[in-house]
């Protein structure tokens, strides 16, 4: 009497296995029925079951035990459904990814200064940028206002702060704010006259 031949794994496994097949697996397990899982995953319950055939051909073992009222994973089942798992949460971590970049909301964004950071609004703006927008990495640089220049030409920088005039070629240029800053002076200076100075 002849044992049966146990399955081996395909040669196209990698080929073959698509997420449809490792979605209907994990659904299959999470709900312990077919019919149930077919349900979720708003499909026929006859493809559901062809699927979950499809990957336990192409790997070569049996992931589930069925039985009256349902599935159950086999030992070798509790493997592939873990990696499973972990595959279907990274595939839908890339689609997150993608879709914050295409919107701008992850990335590196370089900021050089030439100017204090302690400035009340810098500082304000900044943190309130990295509380909005966590997925981006901000990279501050402080140098002197030429090499940054030259950065900002060169495409280190994406964005560039300082105070006062800087003539930038090929640059958009835009004031973010106006602060008013105070002076103190001798008693009997020239400039106590003034109330402003510019």
């Amino acid at each position: 009497m002849h044992k049966p031949r146990r399955a081996t794994p395909s040669l196209q496994a990698s080929k073959a296995i698509e997420l449809k097949h490792l979605q209907s697996v994990v659904a299959a397990a999470d709900c312990g029925s077919l019919r149930q899982a077919a349900e979720l995953l708003r499909t026929q319950q006859s493809s559901l079951s062809r699927r979950i055939s499809e990957i336990e051909y192409h790997l070569g073992v049996a992931v589930f035990e069925r039985f009256s009222g349902g599935v159950r994973p086999t030992q070798a089942g509790r493997s592939v459904l873990r990696l499973a798992r972990t595959i279907l949460e990274e595939f839908d971590a890339l689609i997150a990814t993608a879709r914050a970049v295409r919107n701008s909301e992850a990335g590196r964004l370089s900021v050089g200064l030439c100017t204090s950071l302690s400035i009340g609004n810098l500082q304000t703006s900044l943190l309130d940028f990295k509380q909005r927008f966590p997925q981006i990495e901000l990279v501050t640089i402080e140098k002197s206002r030429t090499r940054l220049a030259t950065a900002l030409r060169n495409g280190v920088l994406d964005i560039l702060i300082v105070t006062g005039n800087l003539p930038l070629l090929d640059n958009r240029v835009m004031p973010l704010w106006s602060e008013r800053v105070l002076v103190a002076l001798p008693h009997d200076h020239p400039l106590t006259a003034r109330d402003t100075v510019y």
